[in-house]
């Protein structure tokens, strides 16, 4: 007697009536989707997700900055390999990171430039995020449509099983350490006085006859693991291309290739980075009058 196969073409619940003799049996049947995401309403750092009728997502509003946005955790529904794929809207990208028990980043994250993975041992949940790409964030209201699924090809987008999932707003970490032994006067008659106004947050107040001309008093290192990082700062004391004050950073990578410059003014990013130890120099090389505040934010976007 052959096999009995059966595809499910729809999302759905019902059921297969199989006859044999005088026996009769009714069996249930739930044929899930293909897209193996959960996401839903959400609302956070300015933008707000709605659920169409056909299980898009609707986003609007505008960012509250480069970098932040909306998420969605959920317990991750497969293993082995998966394809990611979607419809963007301009200024936003998505990407998924798997995590482990902790809630710790395995492996790479997914977006369209890294679409076929295979998903890390260990992974328990997956970290699904909409973020804004823009130095200066402009309104949203789009449709945007995005499929998880297992294998190597994207087929024609479907709706999650799951899109009551409640979201929130997110913003990537910065990782950019504090620095520390301050306060501390830079320079001379009477000198800059660099304290720290708040976590993360530097203030560089006083006066100079002469440039300061410090590029190592204010240096801090964090251990990276590869990928892409870029160096931002919503309040450049003058700007990202100054000389005046701003941050040279090198990189000595784990694997002995040796130390290269990381960051400095006009390159701050983003760039891919090995493995490595980050060392990073906030600058001051100012005369005359000073008073400005700084708070320096390193992401890892990649």
């Amino acid at each position: 007697m052959g096999a009995l196969s059966i595809t499910g073409i729809k999302p759905g619940s019902t059921s297969l009536k199989l006859t044999a003799g005088k026996i009769t049996k009714t069996v249930p049947i739930t044929v899930l989707s293909r897209n193996l995401l959960s996401y839903g309403p959400a609302s956070g750092s300015g933008l707000t997700a709605t659920v169409n009728s056909d299980g898009s997502l609707h986003v609007t509003g505008t960012a509250t900055g480069q970098w932040r946005g909306l998420s969605w955790t959920f317990p991750c529904p497969v293993q082995g390999t998966v394809k990611l794929s979607g419809t963007s809207i301009a200024g936003l990208s998505f990407n998924i990171k798997c995590l482990d028990a902790k809630g710790q980043q395995l492996g790479d994250q997914m977006n369209l430039g890294n679409s076929v993975m295979a998903i890390p041992a260990g992974t328990v949940s997956l970290f699904l995020n909409v973020i804004s790409t823009e130095a200066t964030p402009t309104a949203k209201d789009s449709d945007i449509r995005i499929q998880l699924e297992s294998g190597t090809t994207a087929h024609d987008w479907m709706r999650p099983d799951n899109t009551s999932l409640r979201g929130g707003g997110y913003e990537l970490a910065n990782l950019y350490p504090r620095v520390t032994g301050l306060p501390k006067t830079l320079g001379t008659d009477p000198g800059v006085m660099v304290t720290e106004s708040s976590p993360g947050t530097y203030r560089f107040k006083g006066s100079t006859t002469q440039k300061v001309d410090s590029w190592d008093s204010l240096t801090c290192s964090v251990h990276v693991d590869a990928g892409t990082y870029t160096l931002d700062a919503s309040d450049w004391p003058y700007d990202s291309s100054s000389w005046l004050i701003g941050i040279q950073s090198t990189l000595t990578p784990d694997d002995g290739s040796g130390q290269t410059i990381a960051f400095e003014p006009r390159g701050y990013g983003p760039r891919p980075l090995k493995a490595g130890t980050l060392t990073l120099n906030i600058f001051v090389n100012t005369t005359g009058e000073v008073d400005k505040t700084f708070t320096p934010r390193l992401y890892k976007i990649d």
